[in-house]
């Protein structure tokens, strides 16, 4: 039993170490928006995003919005990639409304992981967080028909490399070995003292061996008895 259970703790800690860290491919991107009435609003994932697979420049275009008066909440919400690697960054790059451009003071807008859920946000308006007191772009711009945006993410490739070269290093720890330990050997018995005669050497027959244990229980009961 001993052997089995050390088998397995060997074999538990060897897979355990094998499992390979996990960093994603690639990246979501979402645009979150709401104007002041709340009719014409989205979040993640029920946007329209785009697929970040590496460092680069990436637009999303959305007609979702269509129709909204002004801007109450203006955001990119990037899924998971603060809290996989907080170094990815992205970097705002152009807004146009409806096809124009829009001016925006690129020193104010805010980027991070603003809402501590580890999602990267680009925070371009939110009345609810800081560019309500430090507007990066006019909020009430309205929206008649699309929005597009675009914006260049950087550290993923500094990331990937990280995560190759932790992969290929050597493992410095020594993995355990699957051999269970050798038990130690258990000391021989004590031999018994030879015996003085012949009989006591051999082993006896069942049937003689039930005949005499008797005969000699009855023997010393008739010493002792002569005894006292």
């Amino acid at each position: 039993m001993k052997k089995v259970l050390a088998i397995i703790v060997a074999l538990t800690m060897v897979m355990a170490m094998a499992i390979p860290a996990f960093a994603a491919d690639s990246y979501m991107a979402y645009i979150g928006f709401a104007d002041s009435s709340w009719s014409h609003s989205g979040f993640h994932p029920d946007t329209d995003g785009v697929e970040i697979t590496g460092d680069g420049q990436y637009t999303i275009e959305s007609t979702q919005f269509a129709g909204a008066s002004d801007i109450l909440v203006f955001v990119i919400d990037f899924e998971g990639m603060h809290a996989d690697n907080p170094d990815i960054t992205a970097t705002l790059d152009a807004i146009e409304i409806d096809g124009n451009a829009v001016d925006f003071d690129a020193s104010k807008i805010v980027y991070g992981d603003i809402e501590q859920n580890g999602n990267y946000r680009i925070e371009i308006y939110n009345d609810y967080g800081d560019t309500k007191s430090n507007p990066p772009i006019e909020h009430l711009t309205p929206v008649l028909s699309s929005i597009k945006l675009t914006f260049t993410v950087s550290g993923m490739s500094a990331a990937a490399e990280e995560l190759a070269a932790d992969e290929a290093a050597p493992d410095e720890t020594e993995a355990p070995s699957t051999e269970a330990p050798a038990e130690t050997e258990a000391p021989a018995e004590t031999e018994a003292p030879a015996a003085t005669t012949e009989a006591a050497t051999s082993a006896p027959k069942t049937g003689l061996a039930i005949a005499v244990v008797p005969a000699v229980m009855a023997l010393a009961a008739v010493a002792v008895s002569k005894k006292r």
